[in-house]
């Protein structure tokens, strides 16, 4: 019996997905990186100064690398494929790609196909013993 490596037989990369983001002053369309790895969705200062979506606090991250960066930390509401919620996002410095992270992704009851590259509708999972 012949097995192939994953690394054959499936073709996996990015996926990136456009997230219209609102904010006091209006609302964009950003294409952004479907990161599954990012807890908080990431846009940079341009697009939050253009959207009026100022920081109410900071949070210190953990980038890839393992290297620490504070980041402004605010409130938008976002929306994909008609869902939309209100989720914390980061704000991070001009020049950096956009994330569409984990929290973001769980709000809008979405998921990442790594196959396809492409975002789908997901269930709520509830893990509880019923007794």
């Amino acid at each position: 019996m012949q097995t192939l490596a994953i690394s054959e037989s499936i073709n996996m990369g990015e996926t990136h997905a456009v997230v219209k983001v609102y904010g006091p002053l209006g609302s964009s369309d950003v294409e952004m990186l479907a990161d599954t790895g990012s807890t908080l969705t990431k846009i940079d200062e341009s697009t939050a100064k253009r959207l009026g979506i100022t920081p109410t606090g900071s949070a210190v991250v953990e980038l890839a690398d393992g290297t620490d960066r504070e980041r402004g930390l605010a409130e938008a509401k976002v929306e994909i494929m008609g869902n939309k919620a209100t989720v914390m996002i980061l704000i991070g410095p001009d020049g950096e790609e956009p994330l569409l992270g984990l929290t973001s992704l769980g709000s809008l009851r979405l998921k990442v196909n790594p196959i396809k590259r492409q975002l789908e509708m997901a269930k709520f999972i509830e893990y509880a013993s019923l007794s």
